[in-house]
């Protein structure tokens, strides 16, 4: 199954054009362009301006700035470009270049604090566990169609306020503390009183 029509040089090969295919089938599109162009290499080719292996490379170039963008929200040549400043002065300076970080991109939301929680009744910790985990569930399916670096980051704060909501929750009917709900645990699965890790 060829994923990807056959570029050409009279194609428009953008950021655009890659976007509308799946992070599998761009890893893909990057691995066989390397392969290609490194098994021309290896016959002795020479790659020259827009050539096929030329063209193919491009390709891959778009296919991994879709990629960086999806799973980070940043822009792969920016982020790129300063690292390569940074050390690009750091060695003119004889200075070792720092450690550099890829930035990520933040959530949407920011974690409810664990007081919040503390606040609300049986019925209203309930309902905010119920609404962190419809985001997820919203989330989730927004991000396998868009591909989105910030709505997985807020699917990762709203795992969070379900777990602090439902964790509380259950702490509350359980008798408060970790051992009295390990008692309870335990008489639901029929064994004797364990204290959860």
């Amino acid at each position: 199954m060829n994923l990807f029509p056959k570029l050409t040089s009279a194609d428009t090969i953008n950021q655009a054009f890659f976007e509308r295919f799946t992070d599998a089938a761009l890893l893909l599109k990057c691995f066989q362009s390397v392969q290609d162009a490194v098994e021309f290499l290896n016959d002795g080719g020479k790659i020259e301006e827009r050539d096929d292996s030329y063209i193919d490379l491009i390709g891959a170039y778009w296919a991994l700035k879709v990629l960086f963008e999806r799973r980070t929200g940043g822009d792969a040549k920016k982020v790129s470009d300063d690292h390569r400043e940074v050390e690009s002065r750091c060695l003119l300076a004889g200075e070792q270049p720092p450690d550099m970080h890829i930035p990520v991109a933040r959530s949407l939301v920011a974690p409810t604090p664990p007081e919040e929680f503390n606040e609300q009744g049986d019925l209203a910790l309930a309902c905010m566990a119920f609404n962190s985990a419809e985001q997820i569930r919203l989330g989730t399916n927004a991000t396998l169609s868009a591909n989105n670096a910030q709505i997985a980051a807020t699917l990762a704060v709203e795992a969070i306020n379900v777990t602090t909501a439902m964790r509380q929750l259950v702490l509350r009917l359980s008798g408060g503390t970790l051992t009295d709900m390990a008692v309870i645990v335990g008489r639901m699965r029929g064994t004797g009183s364990e204290t959860l890790q």
